[in-house]
């Protein structure tokens, strides 16, 4: 899905809580076993232990709205992203965090999806700007936080811990100076038969939690890790092929430099991602990971305000960023870094 320069991420902004439970606790502790530890390849990951998920969100929507001198007002549209429980039931998150930032003018949607969430979100919001001229201002927030007795952060999957954040990308359809990066295309690849990795062999429950705590994906992840092994390659080498063509780039264009890989720890990356990733592109590889570990839905958030903070974009230069979520559907974005610099916020 191409967007070309139509629409801006006119600013990022992420909150993590200063809190970090390390590896190295966890394994002194008997939280986690060394031979896992070791496969993931993350130092830490953040901890909230006083604040809310979508206080989170909102801490760091604030930080993207200072970044772009926008004021909550001139929100039009607002889509929150998250995979664990945000703190009520039967309750929207997103009209909390629209309340808290004064958007009293914009539409609040919830897109609960998996992981990729972010990535989905973000493809959601810029259609949305680009077929309506009424929304001009959009926000995409994510936000998580991971604590017992419903989820064990270091032993819900496979070698991917979950750290706890709120993320906001804003993104709008203009032509002036100062944005964040071009938001020049997303693009998605679906496999509902691999929608098995997180149910298992569950029996279907009539309320949240009921059939066990912690909830874990351990059992289900690895009985389905030879199906995923065997469409991933596949998959990924069409999604990045299609999302390219989208942005109008070949693989081999000099001014895409990077790719972002997804926080899912360094086994996860190496077994699921790199073999078709290597192939198609000879590029400079990110991992974002090491102090945070995976943050659900705000991966993608994260990534870009690290990008964004990291200043590694020169003028023109683009980055793809990849992910996948249960489901599955595998997300990929490609964007750009403004040809012509303004100052922007820190």
């Amino acid at each position: 899905m191409r967007f070309g320069t139509d629409v801006q991420i006119r600013a990022v902004g992420a909150w993590t809580p200063p809190a970090l439970d390390t590896t190295a606790q966890a394994v002194a502790e008997g939280r986690l076993i060394p031979e896992v530890a070791q496969r993931m390849g993350i130092t830490a990951l953040p901890v909230a232990s006083d604040i809310s998920a979508p206080d989170m969100a909102v801490r760091a929507a604030r930080i993207a709205l200072d970044r772009a001198l926008w004021d909550g007002s001139e929100l039009d549209v607002l889509i929150h992203t998250w995979i664990y429980h945000q703190g009520h039931d039967m309750w929207s998150p997103p009209h909390y965090i629209a309340k808290l930032l004064g958007a009293t003018n914009c539409l609040p949607l919830a897109l609960h999806q998996g992981c990729d969430g972010g990535g989905l979100a973000l493809q959601d919001a810029a259609l949305r700007l680009t077929a309506d001229p009424a929304s001009r201002k959009a926000l995409v927030s994510s936000s998580d936080r991971f604590v017992l007795p419903g989820i064990d952060r270091w032993n819900f999957q496979p070698s991917m811990p979950l750290g706890d954040s709120g993320t906001a990308i804003l993104l709008d359809r203009s032509d002036e100076p100062g944005a964040a990066f071009s938001l020049l295309a997303v693009n998605t690849y679906v496999a509902p038969e691999l929608e098995v990795l997180v149910r298992g062999d569950r029996p279907f429950a009539d309320m949240p939690m009921q059939v066990e705590l912690p909830f874990s994906v351990l059992d289900s992840a690895r009985k389905g890790a030879e199906l995923l092994g065997s469409v991933a390659y596949d998959h990924l080498t069409s999604l990045v092929k299609a999302t390219l063509d989208d942005a109008g780039i070949e693989a081999h264009d000099p001014r895409l430099r990077y790719v972002v890989l997804p926080r899912i720890g360094a086994g996860g990356v190496a077994t699921l991602y790199m073999p078709a990733l290597q192939d198609l592109l000879d590029v400079e590889y990110l991992r974002f990971d090491d102090l945070t570990g995976h943050l659900g839905c705000g991966d993608w958030g994260a990534d870009l305000n690290d990008l964004h903070e990291s200043r590694i974009l020169a003028p023109g230069e683009m980055a793809l960023l990849i992910g996948a979520g249960a489901g599955l559907t595998w997300v990929s974005a490609i964007v750009q870094a403004p040809e012509n610099v303004t100052a922007q916020g820190s």
